[in-house]
């Protein structure tokens, strides 16, 4: 997905410093999720989602209204219908439209689901499938339903209570014990910093793939033709960023494979469209048939990384497979 935020949009992104690591996940089937809807979670809920529909209204976001079309298509009834599907129905699934002229699509924790002006002209220039916007739609909802909002947050909260507790015990060494203890409360409580840390950090590469199969599941039930997912990820396939250690997204390409291994497991493809598209054994991607040229690439992108990261480390095992 692309865009400023937690996986927003189709087409990836960049991940922060605080996104999951290199490795791209094996295929597998997802259990379906069961929501968590205590207090506390509704609030981090709001809260994420108040603070990034911010970005959204200073692009123009605007409600979609019932019975508008966008690419000849009725996405607000699209969206309802679909969010019927989901293991969070009873969320007021609402669709937006926002200024960007690239083709993204966005789910906030709340329901709220944001196009941009880009994804309705492209979808309009692929001849305004409801199938095809079906999925970009239902992928977003399995981001809201699965909560994987709530687990970024989780998470980043956890790794800002760690680099607070290590930088209060070096300030304990240094000084007095009870120095470090405003540190510690600075850095976990400063909630307009923490959100800002999950709408920079996008989605896990294990999330994405987990969104595409819940995803296709909602298309399914919905009675839709799930199989137009796979001619849309392979036509954004022509937007991948070619180096994979640099973002936190599988390639469409493979992200294409898994979710047709599904479909063939669900009894939705042919075995015989399914041994097309079969998963690697490795995720690792082809290596260009120039391994000097490939080499020296990987050495300068190497440079841009702290040294011994996790990006850093990831890019020497591949300069060590080439230099073997």
């Amino acid at each position: 997905m692309t865009g400023r935020g937690a996986g927003w949009g189709l087409l990836g992104v960049v991940g922060g410093a605080l996104a999951a690591g290199c490795a791209t996940p094996q295929y597998a089937v997802r259990p379906t999720p069961t929501p968590e809807e205590s207090a506390a979670v509704v609030q981090i809920e709001q809260a994420t989602s108040a603070y990034q529909a911010q970005a959204f209204e200073r692009q123009g976001a605007r409600p979609i209204r019932t019975g508008e079309p966008l690419a000849g298509i009725e996405v607000q009834q699209l969206v309802e219908r679909l969010g019927r599907m989901t293991e969070r129905p009873a969320l007021p699934y609402r669709a937006y439209l926002y200024r960007d002229q690239d083709p993204n699509a966005a789910a906030l924790a709340d329901g709220r689901i944001y196009l941009s002006t880009g994804m309705e002209r492209y979808l309009s220039g692929r001849g305004g499938k409801p199938d095809e916007l079906a999925f970009i739609l239902s992928h977003e909802l399995a981001h809201t339903a699965a909560q994987h909002l709530v687990k970024r947050y989780r998470l980043i909260q956890q790794q800002r209570l760690v680099l607070a507790l290590v930088s209060a015990g070096a300030s304990a060494l240094t000084r007095t014990a009870g120095s470090g203890a405003p540190q510690v409360g600075e850095l976990v409580l400063n909630v307009a910093s923490l959100m800002q840390d999950v709408a920079a950090s996008g989605y896990s590469q294990e999330q994405e793939l987990e969104a595409d199969q819940l995803g296709i599941r909602y298309v399914m039930r919905a009675g839709l033709n799930p199989t137009a997912a796979l001619d849309l990820l392979q036509d954004f396939a022509r937007f991948d960023n070619p180096w994979p250690f640099l973002r936190t997204h599988p390639y469409m390409e493979l992200r294409r494979q898994y979710l047709a291994q599904y479909l063939h497991d669900a009894g939705r493809l042919p075995p015989t469209a399914a041994s097309r598209t079969t998963p690697p054994s490795s995720g690792r991607q082809p290596s260009p048939s120039n391994a000097s040229a490939r080499l020296a690439h990987l050495r300068r992108v190497q440079q841009l990384y702290p040294h011994g990261s996790v990006s850093w480390q990831n890019l020497q095992r591949q300069i060590d497979e080439l230099q073997r």
